[in-house]
């Protein structure tokens, strides 16, 4: 009995040490460049086979219940992202850019600070590359008109956008799915909203260092992008609406896609002056439409990405992992910190095993499955690194788009951002700890 209890402690750390090459093999794939989704669908149907899933169970519980398990978070990014055009057609959110930047004036330094912080407000609310772009190329040239060299302008833009991701409904309501158990209120949401102001203040440091001391170029010699014709700016009283949804959601405590419902018919009803009845039907059309291209790689990551996680949870590959992955997975919150501190920063980069939509799946699966950590904390904890990744990974959508659109390369940004990034997750690791470490 022992000898054959043995024999399958030694089976399962075989299956476990080929489940790692696996991993691992994926991950350098998706670093040198191939298709995330393609890669980590592999990942799922190999994980399967090797631990032993026959094939029958394999199209059934992981590809379609897999994939339609975490369904329900990509109609959420789809209304995030139909909000989003809302605010982009209506000229709301270049509105709000342009009254800010007219505010700094022509202090470049204050311009950049000025375009990080209105940008975080933007994006508690707006998704997707739509989205991005669509900001971009209205505070990007302001910012390269100016003489804000193209490698501080870069991360200036893309870390406003990770800063609003800390309290963004979208972020929230699909990442529930995989942290079950999850609300939008204190003390978790206070962390988060603390977390984003970290992250405005790392960005700020950033631009003040290179800013403060001659960092500005002379206009000839800057390459500017065509900036977009400037159109007539909305009332004053629209600004409010991009935190709509966001004050709703805290004071109301109403659900996620009913708030945006009521704020897309508002960011309508508010800019409807100069367009009929029959405009805004059609504007509401539009945008719904217009929303679609924005979230498809998302949508795409997400059912793929439902997969990974139900195979992780399958005993066979459970079992197989967790004696490899026990020993250096976090138990407690403090490990937890001290993990994600230390790692989240150059983890997340390039889509690496700390993504948790991407190879950081299979890890949240044995971390889930461990039970030794309150989800919430989980949550919290690995919402810096997730944030990082969002707005420094050369391969997340606009990043790429900001880093092309600016002329910038790869190694230029990485070199100039990813410290402020790496110092953005240590610290918002021990504040994390501080504030929910001993929660339950």
């Amino acid at each position: 009995m022992a000898s054959e209890t043995g024999r399958e402690a030694t089976m399962d750390v075989g299956t476990g040490i080929a489940l790692l090459v696996a991993f691992l093999a994926v991950v350098v794939l998706i670093i040198r460049g191939q298709s995330p989704i393609i890669m980590l669908l592999i990942l799922a149907v190999l994980w399967s086979a090797i631990a032993g899933i026959g094939i029958d169970d394999i199209q059934k519980k992981i590809l379609q219940a897999g994939g339609v398990a975490y369904a329900s978070a990509v109609i959420i990014i789809v209304f995030g992202a139909w909000f989003a055009q809302v605010l982009i057609q209506t000229g709301i959110a270049e509105s709000v850019i342009r009254s800010a930047v007219e505010l700094a004036g022509d202090r470049p330094l204050v311009t950049a600070m000025t375009i990080t912080l209105v940008t975080a407000l933007l994006f508690t609310s707006m998704y997707g590359v739509g989205a991005a772009i669509a900001i971009g190329i209205i505070a990007l040239p302001i910012m390269l008109g100016q003489g804000i060299p193209p490698y501080i302008a870069a991360p200036a833009f893309t870390m406003g956008i990770g800063a609003g991701t800390f309290i963004n409904l979208v972020q929230f309501g699909t990442f529930q799915k995989l942290f079950p158990g999850l609300k939008y209120e204190a003390p978790y949401l206070t962390y988060w909203i603390v977390g984003m102001c970290v992250y405005i203040l790392a960005a700020w440091l950033l631009e003040f260092i290179y800013l403060r001391n001659g960092g500005v170029r002379r206009l000839s010699s800057i390459d500017l992008a065509d900036e977009p014709a400037v159109r007539r700016r909305t009332p004053y009283y629209t600004y409010v609406v991009p935190i709509f949804p966001v004050l709703m959601i805290m004071i109301l405590k109403w659900e996620i896609i009913p708030t945006f419902l009521v704020s897309i018919v508002l960011a309508l009803v508010l800019t409807g002056r100069d367009r009929t009845f029959q405009g805004s039907i059609n504007l509401f059309n539009k945008t719904f439409s217009d929303a679609f291209p924005d979230i498809a790689t998302m949508a795409a990551l997400w059912t793929i990405c439902g997969m990974i996680i139900v195979a992780g949870q399958t005993p066979e590959v459970a079992n197989a992992l967790k004696p490899l992955f026990g020993p250096v997975l976090p138990h407690t919150p403090l490990q937890a910190a001290i993990f994600f501190g230390l790692l989240g920063g150059i983890g997340s980069i390039y889509r690496g095993p700390l993504v948790v939509i991407g190879t950081g799946a299979a890890l949240l699966a044995i971390v889930l499955a461990n039970n030794d950590i309150p989800i919430p904390y989980l949550y919290s904890i690995w919402l810096a690194p997730t944030i990082l990744q969002g707005s420094m990974d050369p391969t997340n959508s606009w990043t790429l788009w900001t880093i092309g659109q600016t002329k910038v390369s790869h190694e230029d940004f990485l070199r100039t951002a990813l410290p402020f990034g790496c110092l953005m997750v240590a610290v918002n690791s021990l504040i994390c700890y501080l504030m929910l470490g001993s929660l339950n």
